[in-house]
């Protein structure tokens, strides 16, 4: 497949992980996900107007919110660990996310009013991104804070060192998370490790115990304030604002898993912006075909 002008945060990176095979049933019915084959092709060159990461795989392109399985692999205590998708790197501003709607669900940089959108407060002080195949759906009331989910792929605060690179997939162990609420909506925060970051402290942490409370605290309160700098107010938590555990925050993952399935299966919806998200040719709409090609 061809590829166009590199971004230069995206120059010298491999958004995969080789000979690795993801387990899990991938939204166009693959049984088995091999990341290898994943590739990553950036588009629209260094203007970030128009600049935009897509996903190609055995030759087609697919969407990292639909296709790229939520389970990864198996973690050794028989706990699935997942697949992450960096949005925001971290010590970085732009607001690089998974957009919903477009075509392929492409990462591109936010927009509000029609301005690329940055971070005001600080760059960020983790690698941001999402779970794929998850869906935080508005109509669900969660029983533990109150509110519906912000419509949006599952949050992740992914807190290895080493900055990832906005498209690239990682597989991660899910450690903990925080119940954010923004503007009256759930907007969950996961805690995780690359597993595959051989050597790092964070590699071997196994629960949010491991995790030093100090950054715990650092990431909580980053993320009540961080709103301040456009001129809003704290953003706030449920749970008595504690750092769940491992098990609490595998069971947010696999609830938003399962509102993403009932999406992708069109037994609910959800819009961008007033546009319809954009979830995928089912294989009873494709005539055979796997999907675009690269």
């Amino acid at each position: 497949a061809s590829r166009g002008p590199q971004h230069p945060m995206l120059r010298g990176t491999v958004a995969a992980i080789s000979g690795l095979c993801l387990i899990g049933a991938a939204a166009g019915g693959s049984s088995d996900f091999d990341l290898a084959k994943l590739s990553v092709e950036p588009s629209g060159g260094n203007d970030p107007e128009v600049f935009r990461i897509y996903y190609g795989y055995d030759g087609a392109f697919i969407s990292p919110w639909h296709d790229i399985p939520f389970k990864a692999a198996e973690d050794a205590d028989g706990s699935p660990l997942l697949s992450f998708v960096c949005e925001i790197p971290k010590g970085t501003t732009a607001k690089f996310e998974i957009h919903k709607s477009e075509p392929h669900n492409p990462v591109i940089q936010d927009r509000k009013k029609g301005k690329l959108r940055f971070y005001q407060y600080s760059p960020s002080l983790v690698n941001y991104g999402a779970i794929a195949q998850t869906w935080e759906d508005p109509t669900i009331i969660h029983p533990d804070t109150g509110f519906g989910g912000d419509n949006d792929p599952v949050d992740v605060l992914q807190i290895n060192a080493r900055p990832c690179s906005p498209g690239e997939v990682m597989v991660v162990r899910v450690l903990g998370c925080l119940a954010l609420v923004d503007d009256d909506e759930t907007d969950w925060k996961l805690i995780v490790a690359d597993v595959n970051d051989e050597g790092s402290a964070e590699a071997a942490y196994r629960d949010i115990g491991d995790v030093p409370a100090a950054k715990v605290d650092e990431m909580r309160e980053w993320f009540r304030n961080y709103k301040t700098a456009e001129g809003k107010g704290l953003n706030k938590f449920g749970l008595d604002e504690k750092a769940m555990d491992k098990a609490y925050a595998l069971k947010v993952a696999v609830e938003t898993h399962e509102a993403w399935r009932g999406l992708y299966d069109k037994e609910t919806s959800c819009d961008f912006d007033g546009t319809p998200c954009w979830v995928g040719v089912h294989a009873e709409e494709a005539d055979g075909d796997a999907g675009d090609e690269l």
